[in-house]
């Protein structure tokens, strides 16, 4: 009985055309909610669709910031070994270059030295080639002269001095009986025939002796050139070649360095790369995990709707309900069913009954309890829906 109060009700408020069109005010209300349903589980499916793509999303992000952040966390070791390496490698090159610049200096001071005794040297061959060649000039011609008996005559020239000061000097290679014979004859001493033929063989012996040693001087004074030449020219091969290994190796260094502070930077911009990374993986992780817990609790809500819509149709289906409204055509009909009772009991037996229902929990039950509060809510708002 309670029951069919409650469907009596719901038809109260439709329209006097419908109730006069013989059209079933329940079969309305199910249709609606069916139409509801369906708008509610079509929701649901564009709903689950989008968080499918939002999902899909977040599983592709998260996996190319996982893959970012660990090839960044694999690059700062890399990039801090190259950095090390560089250093190293520029540290070396510079030493390097310094071994190259001290080179060069003793090279440059060992030819100095070596040119400063080589002009000493050289003034010391000319020095004493010159003596040599003097005294061996002044032999040569008292040798002629005398051997053509003309020795008093060379006593006077300028060459007779010369091997004067040739016998007081220590270059003179003559054993003492030699150089007190050759003495006498310079000084007069000794007369000229009986002396001349052995003043003439001192005086050759002394010449090929002098020749000899002047021979001698030249050949080490021309070694001692070559020696310097070579000497000279290894030097300056030295020397370039340490001017082009600087040259080359200060270039490199240049290279190193702007590859350093390169790899510096590189090093910078992975670490802040890396941390805003990590950051925005954590952002986009916990913002992925609401939307799921989010999407659970939709999906909860929704089906607790679906289930109570599905109770409310179930409820309005009832045969008890479909064999009610068959005999409560109208409304004054209906009152005739209920003569047990008044209007405002009807009415107040109809409200609890909707309250203790199972479907309660429908939202879509409100219109019954606003027409049963006597709400004017026509079904042809909420078929709209």
């Amino acid at each position: 009985m309670r029951t069919a109060t409650i469907f009596g009700l719901v038809a109260a408020p439709a329209s006097a055309a419908t109730m006069q069109s013989g059209m079933n005010p329940i079969r309305r209300v199910v249709s609606m909610l069916q139409m509801m349903q369906k708008k509610v589980e079509k929701e649901g499916e564009q709903s689950k669709s989008l968080h499918n793509k939002f999902m899909c999303y977040c599983n592709t992000n998260i996996a190319e910031m996982d893959k970012k952040i660990e090839d960044g966390t694999d690059r700062v070791p890399q990039l801090e070994s190259e950095i090390k390496e560089l250093a190293g490698q520029k540290e070396q090159v510079e030493s390097e270059i310094a071994s190259h610049k001290s080179d060069k200096a003793a090279a440059e001071e060992a030819m100095a030295e070596a040119t400063s005794m080589r002009e000493k040297e050289a003034k010391e061959f000319a020095d004493t080639s010159g003596e040599a060649k003097a005294n061996i000039d002044a032999v040569s011609k008292a040798i002629p002269a005398i051997e053509q008996g003309m020795g008093e005559s060379f006593l006077q020239t300028a060459g007779a001095e010369t091997l004067k000061a040739l016998l007081r000097g220590s270059s003179a290679r003559i054993d003492d009986s030699d150089r007190d014979t050759l003495d006498a004859f310079l000084q007069g001493e000794a007369g000229y025939t009986p002396a001349s033929g052995q003043i003439v063989g001192i005086l050759k012996q002394m010449k090929e002796e002098m020749q000899a040693d002047l021979a001698d001087i030249t050949k080490q004074e021309n070694e001692a050139i070559a020696s310097y030449n070579e000497m000279m020219s290894s030097k300056q091969k030295e020397i370039a070649a340490a001017e082009a290994a600087v040259e080359v190796k200060t270039g490199r260094v240049g290279e190193l360095a702007v590859s350093l502070v390169e790899t510096k930077d590189d090093l910078k911009d992975t670490e802040n790369t890396l941390e805003q990374d990590k950051e925005f993986a954590r952002t986009l992780k916990e913002k992925c995990a609401n939307a799921e817990k989010d999407f659970e609790v939709e999906s909860a809500t929704r089906q607790e709707e679906l289930a109570a819509l599905a109770d409310t149709i179930k409820v309005l289906n009832d045969d008890e309900s479909t064999e009610l409204f068959k005999k409560t055509e109208t409304f004054s009909q209906l009152s005739l069913l209920q003569v047990d009772d008044s209007a405002a009991d009807v009415k107040a037996q109809a409200l609890d009954a909707l309250i203790s229902s199972r479907a309660r929990q429908s939202p879509y039950l409100a219109l019954v309890s606003f027409a049963l509060r006597g709400k004017k809510v026509g079904f042809e708002k909420g078929s709209k829906l």
